[in-house]
């Protein structure tokens, strides 16, 4: 435990000590001396469990952040700040896990559905289809959407139980190294989907050449390609669930109706300007976009206008963004 001690020490190097450091340093140890023996009682070696507790720990910079953040507060509202607990932040993820696979396996029934309804135009002609096919469709629609609106209203009562509450470094090191675990997972997700979404296409050209059934290879198109937007959702919004908790100080809820606490922060992170920016900017792309097809007729080349606004963004982001 010296080596730990002695290593908390180092990290002080340099900063006045005052009554808030020294309650820092007390908290940073009595915090990694019960890291150490969780570690040692799940059979670490001390070299390994003293080398994992230091990694653990964040950049002495945030901790002092975090720690004039919290005395800030105190000094204006006499009360301490209201965090966020590792019990809270693991049942988000939790409830975003859940949810993630909820809103991928509602997409993908309702992909299903549509599929069924090409497979029976192909197989017995639109008549059949208008009627037998349109019941798929409608089975799939009845199936999926139950299962967004179940999937939304957890994590919309999830995230209000989080809103505007602080969220300390110890839950953003707990959340980043979950995050690290899944990050192999998440790549798996991406791979697959793109593989998936690819393969796909071969269903269109096979019986399109062979058998003259462009129909029926579209069913086999979006059967195939739901495997792939299931893998697409489920890594994207697990990930975006690790995101959303650690690049903020603030817990936000509602991006378009923020918390005092969350929104004095990204009013000092970004002007109102950009903030308002933000909301109409990809709005005005689409428009752009749709204007542009329908009147120019130039949907061969139009679609390149995404990755140039995208790129625009990112430019002016890391222009006027604190952040960027």
């Amino acid at each position: 435990m010296k080596t730990i001690k002695d290593y908390i020490e180092s990290l002080f190097l340099g900063i006045a000590e005052t009554s808030q450091t020294k309650q820092l340093k007390q908290d940073l140890l009595a915090s990694a001396e019960d890291r150490y023996e969780d570690l040692k009682s799940q059979g670490k070696s001390e070299n390994e469990a003293i080398g994992g507790v230091i990694a653990e720990f964040g950049s002495i910079d945030e901790l002092l952040e975090e720690m004039n953040i919290k005395q800030e507060f105190i000094d204006e509202q006499g009360y301490e700040l209201d965090e966020i607990t590792l019990n809270e932040s693991s049942d988000f993820l939790k409830v975003h896990h859940r949810a993630a696979t909820l809103i991928g396996l509602g997409v993908m029934i309702i992909m299903m559905g549509v599929a069924a309804f090409f497979a029976s135009m192909a197989l017995y002609g639109e008549g059949v289809a208008e009627g037998f096919g349109l019941l798929f469709v409608f089975l799939g629609a009845a199936t999926g959407v139950p299962l967004f609106i179940i999937a939304g209203t957890s994590i919309a009562n999830t995230n209000k139980k989080l809103d505007d509450r602080f969220i300390p470094i110890q839950v953003k090191n707990e959340i980043k190294k979950k995050k690290e675990t899944f990050q192999r997972s998440f790549i798996f997700c991406m791979v697959a989907g793109v593989v998936l979404c690819i393969l796909s296409v071969i269903p269109v050209v096979f019986f399109g050449a062979v058998y003259d059934a462009e129909i029926f290879g579209i069913a086999f198109l979006l059967l195939i390609a739901s495997f792939g937007v299931f893998f697409f959702i489920f890594g994207g919004v697990i990930m975006g669930s690790f995101t959303k908790m650690l690049e903020q100080n603030y817990f936000i809820s509602d991006e378009g109706e923020l918390g005092p606490r969350a929104k004095a922060e990204r009013d000092d992170k970004k002007p109102m300007w950009f903030q308002t920016l933000e909301k109409v900017y990809w709005p005005i792309v689409v428009a752009l976009f749709l204007l542009q097809g329908f009147l120019l007729g130039n949907w061969g080349s139009n679609w390149t206008i995404f990755p140039v606004a995208g790129i625009a963004f990112w430019i002016l982001e890391s222009i006027f963004s604190k952040n960027g």
